[in-house]
């Protein structure tokens, strides 16, 4: 049996991947990356194998490290025209 609170998380995950936009170079899709990061730490936090919850920690990690660089270059591009 899955506990409740695991099923909501990979729910809510599944639903906020589902929400990805088109353009991976937008403002939107960093913000996109940074509710992918707040899905997978609430995950996290509910999983059972401590390799999963580690997993997941870095998989949250990288996604707000590359939301991060998505909004670099979204300041640096007006700029350069």
């Amino acid at each position: 049996m899955v506990a409740p609170a695991l099923k909501h998380a990979l729910r809510h995950l599944r639903c906020v991947k589902s929400q990805q936009p088109s353009d991976a170079d937008s403002v939107e899709f960093a913000d996109w990356r940074e509710r992918v990061a707040e899905a997978l730490e609430v995950l996290a936090g509910v999983l059972v194998f401590a390799e999963d919850r580690a997993g997941a920690g870095a998989e949250a990690t990288a996604a707000r490290e590359q939301a991060a660089e998505v909004r670099r270059r979204a300041e640096i591009r007006p700029g350069e025209r």
